[in-house]
C-alpha cells in the first residue's frame, strides 16, 4: 500500500515538474469549489493541498499550492461578501439618482435596453456593479448613464426549467437591479467610447454589406464572426445546439483562434518570419476579442493564446496545458466566481480534455492516417499525397473533436441535459466552414475600403456559406440517435407559467411527448420565459390553443412555430387589429399550420386521454372590441377532474354566460385579469364551485396587479388561492391515487386535491 501511494506521489510529482501551472491551477480550482459551500471548506480543501504538494515534491510545492488555494479562498470569500453587502446597502435604499459608467455594450432597444454598469457619483452605492435596465438611448460600453429608479433584488427563476439569471449575475458580481421606471435615461457618451463604438458598429455592418438586413445569413454570419446573438432565432440556435456545435455559433475560443491562424497565414506570405509574427498575433487576438465584445470566451482565449505564443519569446517549448493552467490559476486568484460560471467550466474542460485526449484518441483514427504501404511518399502522384493530406486532416479533425465532445459530454448532460454523439462527426463539416466564413469576412471588411461591390461580392459567398452551416447544423440535429435529450418531464402535466406585464401562458404534456399550448405569453415572454422552460423539460407541443387576440398570449407569432414544431392552432376569433395575431392568421398557414376556429368545435382531443371543451367562443368578426372582450372559454377535462381557463375574462361576459345556462363549473380555476373590468364575479363563482384558484398576478402594470381584498375575499369563501405573485409557476398533476396536484415553485406552496 506504501509503495501504491508513493508511486502515484511520484507521477503527480512528476507531471507538476513539467507542468507547475497546470498542477496548482487544479488545486486552486478545488479549493474555490469546496469554498463555493463554505469557506471552512476552501480552507480545509486548500490545506489539504498543501499536504499533497509536500508529498508530491517537498515543501516548496507544498508552499506554492497551500498558497494559491488559500488566496483564492479568501478572495473568493471577500468578494462575495462585498457583493452581499453592496446587495443590501442598494436594497435598503429608498431610491433616487444614480450615476455609472457602462461596462459592456446594452444589449436591447430605446424600448428597453440592460447592461452591466458600474456605479459612481451617484447617491448610493459607488464602486458596485449593478444591472441596469433602462430606457431612450442604448449606451455603449465607457458611457455614462443616470437616471432615477429604485434598486431591486436580483430575482431567480420563477417557472420550472427557467436560465437563472440571478445566479449568472451574482456570479459576475453584480449586488442588484436598477429600474428608472417610464423615464428615459441621461447617456454621455465621451469620444473614446463613441470612437470605439463606431469602429465595433462599422465592422457589425460590413462583415454584412449587401446582404438583407433580415435574413438567415446576416442572423448566422454575425453570430460566428462578432458573438452576436440573433433574436428570435430559437430553432436555428437550437440546430446547433443540438448538434453538438453551439461553439462555432457563438465567439469562442475556437475563433480566436481561427482568426490568428488566418493572420499566420498572411504575415508567412508576406514574407514576415516567426520570430516577427509572434509578437504580432497577441494583439490581433486582443483585437478580435475587443471587436467582439470583450465576450469572455475570447478575452480567455486571447490570454491563453498569448502565455502559449509567449513560450516562443523565452525560447521554451509552449505547452498548451500550462497556457490553460497560468490563465485559470490567475483567473481563480482575482475572482474564483467565475468557476461557478457553466460558460468558463465548458470553456477550460473543453481545452483541457483537447490537450489531454488529443494524442489519445488520434489512436482511434490511426489508420485513417497511415500512408500507403510500400509506397514512400516522395513516390506518390499528386493525387495520393493530396489523397493523404486530406485523410490525416480528417483523422486530426476527428481525433480533435472525439476529444472535445469527451471532455464537454459530463458538463453538456449537467448543465443542459443534452448528449450530442453527432458533434464529432458535424464538426468536420461545420469548423472548415467557420473558418472559410471567418475567412471571407475578415477579407470582406478589408476590401470595402478599396471596392465595395468587390466586399458586397465576397459577403454574398460568405451567404451562401451561411446557409450551408445553418441548413448542415439543422440535418445534424435531426439524424435519429445524433443528440439525446436526458431531462423529460415526468408524466402528464399541466404548467401555468408565471409571467410578467400581464402576459398568460400554460402548457398541458401528456408526458409521452404530445404537448398543447394554452396560450404563450407574449413575445419576450415566450422567447426568454416560456422556451427555455419547455426545452429544459424536454417538452416539444405540437399544438397551440389560443384564447383571445391579445398580445400578451400570442407569443409573437412565428417565435412560436420557429422554435416548436406546431402544426395546429384552435383560434379564438377570426379577425382582430392586433398585429401579432395577424401574424398567425396570414404567416401561419404557409408555414404549415392548420388554423380552427373554435366556434367549429364543441371540444378537441387532448394529450394523456383529456379533452378540452368549448363552452364559449366571443363574436368572430368583431375586430373593433378590445381584446379582452373577446375571450373564449375552455374548460379541461382530465381524469375526472375539470379545469376552467377564463383568462382575461370580465364580469360582463361572465354575467352573459350565467344568464345562457352555460355549465362552468369546474375544480380548478386558472384566471387572468381584466384591464378595465372585474375578474370572477361571486355570482360566477358560485357556479364554478372551484376549490382552488390559480391567480396571475404581474407587479406591473398597475392594472394587471390583484387586489389584495378580492384574494383575502376568495379565501374566506374557502378557496384555495395559488397568488403566483407569491408561487411562481404552478404545475398541476394526478397523482397515482386520483387526487390533484397543485405545486408553487418559488414558495414551494403544495395543495393535494381528493374526490369531492
Amino acid at each position: 500500500m506504501r509503495k501504491r501511494i508513493s508511486s502515484v506521489a511520484e507521477r503527480i510529482g512528476g507531471g507538476a515538474e513539467r507542468r507547475p501551472l497546470f498542477f496548482a491551477a487544479l488545486v486552486t480550482v478545488a479549493a474555490v469549489a469546496a469554498a463555493g459551500a463554505g469557506v471552512a471548506w476552501g480552507v480545509l480543501v486548500g490545506v489539504g493541498a498543501g499536504v499533497a504538494g509536500w508529498f508530491c515534491g517537498g515543501w516548496r510545492r507544498a508552499v506554492f499550492w497551500l498558497g494559491c488555494g488559500l488566496v483564492a479562498v479568501v478572495v473568493f470569500a471577500v468578494r462575495d461578501s462585498a457583493r452581499r453587502q453592496g446587495e443590501r446597502v442598494l436594497l435598503a435604499a429608498s431610491g433616487g439618482v444614480a450615476r455609472g459608467r457602462v461596462l459592456e455594450d446594452a444589449s436591447g432597444s430605446e424600448r428597453h435596453w440592460m447592461a452591466p454598469v458600474r456605479l459612481t457619483g451617484g447617491e448610493v452605492g459607488d464602486g458596485l456593479k449593478v444591472w441596469w435596465e433602462g430606457r431612450g438611448e442604448v449606451p455603449v460600453a465607457g458611457a455614462v448613464v443616470e437616471a432615477f429608479g429604485d434598486f431591486e433584488e436580483l430575482e431567480g427563476p420563477r417557472n420550472p426549467g427557467e436560465f437563472d439569471r440571478a445566479k449568472w449575475l451574482r456570479g459576475q458580481g453584480v449586488s442588484a437591479v436598477f429600474r428608472p421606471g417610464w423615464a428615459r435615461c441621461k447617456v454621455e457618451v465621451g469620444w473614446r467610447a463613441r470612437v470605439g463604438a463606431a469602429l465595433r458598429r462599422g465592422f457589425r455592418e460590413r462583415v454584412t454589406a449587401g446582404l438583407p438586413e433580415d435574413g438567415l445569413e446576416v442572423r448566422v454570419i454575425r453570430a460566428v464572426v462578432i458573438g452576436e446573438k440573433p433574436r428570435d432565432s430559437d430553432a436555428l440556435i437550437a440546430a446547433f445546439r443540438e448538434s453538438g456545435s453551439l461553439h462555432v455559433f457563438s465567439v469562442s475560443g475556437l475563433h480566436v483562434t481561427m482568426v490568428c491562424g488566418i493572420a499566420w497565414l498572411v504575415l508567412s506570405f508576406a514574407g514576415v518570419t516567426r520570430q516577427w509574427s509572434i509578437p504580432l498575433l497577441v494583439p490581433v487576438a486582443f483585437g478580435y476579442a475587443w471587436l467582439t465584445g470583450w465576450n469572455p470566451p475570447a478575452v480567455r482565449a486571447s490570454w491563453m493564446l498569448a502565455v502559449f505564443l509567449g513560450a516562443f519569446g523565452f525560447r521554451r517549448r509552449p505547452d498548451l496545458l500550462n497556457a490553460l493552467g497560468a490563465v485559470l490559476l490567475v483567473g481563480m486568484l482575482c475572482d474564483g466566481r467565475m468557476l461557478f460560471q457553466a460558460g468558463v467550466q465548458l470553456s477550460y474542460g473543453v481545452v483541457a480534455a483537447i490537450a489531454v485526449g488529443v494524442s489519445l484518441a488520434a489512436r482511434l483514427y490511426g489508420g485513417l492516417a497511415a500512408p500507403e504501404m510500400y509506397l514512400p511518399e516522395d513516390q506518390m502522384s499528386r493525387w495520393q499525397a493530396f489523397w493523404l493530406r486530406l485523410r490525416r486532416w480528417a483523422a486530426g479533425m476527428l481525433g480533435t473533436s472525439t476529444a472535445a465532445a469527451v471532455g464537454s459530454a459530463p458538463l453538456t448532460a449537467w448543465h443542459f441535459g443534452l448528449f450530442t454523439p453527432v458533434s464529432i462527426v458535424a464538426a468536420l463539416v461545420l469548423i472548415p466552414t467557420v473558418f472559410a466564413m471567418l475567412w471571407l469576412a475578415l477579407a470582406g471588411v478589408a476590401v470595402s475600403f478599396l471596392s465595395v461591390p468587390a466586399s458586397h461580392g465576397l459577403n454574398q459567398v460568405n451567404g451562401v456559406l451561411a446557409k450551408f452551416a445553418a441548413g448542415s447544423a439543422r440535418w445534424f440535429a435531426s439524424l435519429p440517435g445524433g443528440h439525446f435529450k436526458l431531462r423529460g418531464e415526468n408524466g402528464p402535466s399541466l404548467l401555468v407559467y408565471d409571467l410578467e406585464y400581464g402576459a398568460g401562458g400554460a402548457c398541458f404534456s401528456g408526458g409521452d411527448g404530445a404537448a398543447v399550448l394554452i396560450d404563450c405569453g407574449d413575445a419576450n415572454s415566450f422567447q426568454y420565459r416560456v422556451t427555455p422552460s419547455l426545452r429544459s423539460m424536454g417538452v416539444e407541443p405540437d399544438s397551440v390553443v389560443l384564447t383571445h387576440p391579445d398580445g400578451g398570449h400570442l407569443g409573437g407569432g412565428s417565435v412560436v412555430w420557429e422554435a416548436f414544431p406546431v402544426r395546429q392552432v384552435l383560434m379564438p376569433v377570426a379577425l382582430s387589429r392586433s398585429p401579432s395575431f395577424g401574424t398567425w392568421v396570414e404567416q401561419g398557414p404557409a408555414a404549415g399550420l392548420s388554423l380552427y376556429q373554435a366556434s367549429d368545435f364543441s371540444g378537441v382531443a387532448m394529450p394523456d386521454g383529456a379533452w378540452l371543451e368549448v363552452l364559449h367562443t366571443p363574436e368572430p368578426l368583431a375586430r373593433n372590441t378590445v381584446a379582452d372582450e373577446r375571450v373564449a372559454l375552455y374548460r379541461l377535462w382530465w381524469r375526472g377532474w375539470r379545469i376552467l381557463f377564463t383568462s382575461d375574462l370580465g364580469v360582463g361576459t361572465e354575467l352573459r354566460l350565467l344568464d345562457a345556462g352555460v355549465d362552468v363549473a369546474a375544480d380548478v380555476v386558472v384566471a387572468g385579469k381584466h384591464r378595465q373590468d372585474l375578474t370572477l364575479c361571486d355570482r360566477f363563482l358560485d357556479a364554478v364551485d372551484p376549490r382552488v384558484i390559480v391567480a396571475t398576478h404581474p407587479v406591473f402594470p398597475e392594472q394587471e396587479r390583484r387586489d389584495a381584498r378580492t384574494l383575502e375575499h376568495w379565501r374566506r369563501r374557502g378557496i384555495r388561492v395559488f397568488d403566483q405573485l407569491e408561487t411562481g409557476g404552478v404545475t398541476v398533476r394526478v397523482t397515482g391515487a386520483g387526487g390533484l396536484l397543485l405545486e408553487g415553485f418559488v414558495d414551494g406552496s403544495r395543495v393535494e386535491l381528493g374526490a369531492r
